[in-house]
């Protein structure tokens, strides 16, 4: 792949020149078509400029050609939740957990998917989440139990 361009789309992109970074992205994914980073990256840059359709549409396609990869499946699972598409999610990241039971992102957004079908185990995979690093994820898992806890059977 055109790692620099990759690299340098998504600096662009952080920095907040959309326009830029999708023009970097996309070159970068026609010197390197079968490549998912890139895809994933112009499928980030497709949904900052507004075009959700297409980026779902890169998103499905990077997905599918490396269904562990945890960026490409969370950003598919996060649009399929938004849509109320919670067992499409759940789908998507199966291979995911399969492969890193303890990614933080893909079990707290197993744990979305899974909340008003099985909210034992939901509450379940956000133990995982709660052990990590990142506060931001933490404090999105710490507000899903605590609804979850309050929509408990009582026993």
């Amino acid at each position: 792949m055109g790692t620099d361009l990759y690299l340098d789309g998504m600096a662009r992109l952080e920095a907040g020149d959309v326009e830029e970074g999708r023009r970097l992205l996309e070159e970068a994914l026609q010197k390197a078509p079968g490549d998912v980073k890139a895809m994933h990256g112009l499928a980030l840059a497709l949904d900052l400029a507004g075009e959700r359709a297409r980026a779902l549409e890169l998103l499905e396609f990077a997905h599918a050609r490396a269904p562990s990869e945890p960026g490409p499946a969370c950003d598919l699972a996060m649009s399929l939740l938004e849509r109320g598409e919670d067992a499409r999610a759940a789908q998507v990241l199966a291979p995911v957990l399969d492969a890193q039971p303890d990614q933080p992102r893909a079990n707290l957004y197993q744990a979305m998917a899974l909340a008003k079908t099985d909210p034992a185990r939901a509450r379940s995979l956000l133990t995982k989440v709660l052990r990590d690093s990142d506060p931001e994820l933490r404090q999105e898992a710490e507000a899903l139990d605590r609804v979850l806890a309050e929509h408990a059977p009582s026993t």
